[in-house]
């Protein structure tokens, strides 16, 4: 292998490295083909986050939406979690994803709720806070 080639390698690697570690944390959970119905189907709440690496709207949200998931971690029954649609396309396909990021409430493997509000800390939390609410009211 060319001393080029292996920087180029090398390169790429590192490259993913970060954009990976961009996205994620302890406290999100990695949502992908081989566990997305298992893991939404189990009866506890999902905030899910649509996302593609490449996407600037969801570089910005990247670290809001892990303090989110940090503030949530000992909510009951609350899994904030995420989806990379260039890896896990047929589950975006099958989630009607659109466009990037995209933000919904996933409870007993069906989509409850889409978010289309502020993407700051605090409008999420009051978002995911209500929903829950409002699942465990009609429970």
């Amino acid at each position: 292998m060319s001393r080029f080639t292996m920087l180029a390698v090398l390169a790429a690697a590192l490259c993913g490295a970060a954009l990976a570690s961009e996205f994620t944390s302890p406290h999100i959970v990695h949502l992908t083909s081989s566990n997305y119905e298992e893991q939404t189907g189990d009866g506890k709440v999902y905030f899910i986050k649509y996302y593609a690496p490449w996407c600037g709207h969801c570089k910005r949200l990247a670290g809001t939406w892990k303090e989110l998931a940090k503030d949530l971690i000992d909510v009951p029954n609350v899994v904030i979690a995420h989806v990379d649609c260039t890896t896990d396309r047929d589950v975006c396909t099958s989630a009607q994803i659109k466009g990037y990021p995209t933000l919904k409430i996933v409870h007993k493997g069906e989509e409850v709720n889409a978010y289309r509000g502020s993407r700051d800390k605090d409008s999420l939390k009051a978002f995911v806070e209500e929903t829950v609410k409002q699942l465990t009211s009609d429970s």
